[in-house]
């Protein structure tokens, strides 16, 4: 299991006592830690963990700042054939490895994801029930099974020998804006690997107050809707009518969504960072150059 951190004291501490106690049959676990903070500032907590942690713990210093590089750096010591990620703000439910591997045996899915689910920062806040589902990372379908589309690399698991990884597995171009996972997913997706769904691998995905803003919103979401027009310029001349196909479904969205944003935000009805977040979803798909991708990391 990779663990990447910064600077997030209390979050690797709650992600680390989640994974503590997950077991694989017949298989030993190891969890990775690769601190992105050039200070080190995790190595002295997660060193005294490992002490009492009855799982393996490995710390590796990775001070290049950048997401990909922080993952990059824990796969290279990985040394599993499956490849789990947790972030360092989210907490993996009981049996939550066990359901990933499970899931990936039976479907010969090289990619699998499981529920992560938001857990707000404010319980009484009226704009939760809309925000929620744009930090919740949940597919479409309810029973286990194969899925075409991708979600983000925390809470997914990596079959090995399923998956024709890259070399660097995450693209370093992208260490400060993100989408990197995107990315590697669309290149082994094209290979031909299989994705699969594991409904009872549950995760919580816990949102810093700080995150908890329209302004965040905006930045995320923006951020979100390049995504899928930058996978397809990613695939050169192959992807144009991709990059098409989403600037004019962007460009609808924008029509669609900007009007009932502004009717909302008037009447001060918190529904209004629900068309917030799908009018700068919109927004990315057109505008999606990289000097316009925001840095989230």
């Amino acid at each position: 299991v990779i663990v990447p951190t910064f600077q997030r004291p209390d979050g690797i501490e709650i992600a680390l006592n989640s994974l503590a106690h997950q077991k694989v049959d017949g298989r030993a676990v190891e969890i990775v830690v690769a601190d992105n903070d050039p200070a080190a500032s995790a190595k002295d907590y997660v060193e005294r963990f490992a002490k009492t942690c009855p799982i393996e713990i490995v710390y590796v210093h990775v001070p290049q700042p950048g997401v990909s590089n922080a993952r990059n750096g824990a796969m290279a010591k990985a040394r599993g054939r499956f490849i789990a990620y947790l972030d360092d703000d989210m907490e993996a439910l009981d049996g939550w490895i066990q359901s990933l591997v499970d899931t990936s045996l039976k479907l010969k899915a090289g990619i699998v994801f499981g529920p992560a689910v938001a857990r707000m920062p404010n319980a009484d806040d009226p704009r939760n029930v809309y925000m929620e589902p744009f930090f919740s990372r949940i597919a479409d379908m309810n029973h286990e099974g194969v899925m075409t589309e991708t979600l983000g690399t925390g809470g997914c698991l990596l079959d090995l020998n399923l998956c024709d990884m890259p070399s660097p597995p995450f693209d370093t171009s992208l260490n400060e804006t993100g989408g990197e996972d995107d990315i590697l997913f669309d290149h082994l997706r094209m290979g031909g690997t299989l994705v699969g769904w594991s409904p009872k691998a549950k995760s919580w995905e816990i949102v810093p107050a700080k995150r908890a803003t329209p302004e965040y919103i905006w930045t995320r979401n923006f951020a979100f809707g390049q995504g899928p027009t930058h996978i397809h310029v990613n695939r050169g001349w192959k992807g144009i009518p991709g990059v098409m196909r989403f600037m004019i479904t962007g460009s609808i969205q924008l029509l669609m969504y900007a009007p009932v944003y502004f009717v909302l935000k008037l009447l001060r009805h918190p529904a209004y960072v629900k068309y917030l977040a799908k009018t700068a979803r919109g927004l990315g798909k057109v505008f999606w150059a990289d000097s316009l991708s925001p840095k989230l990391y």
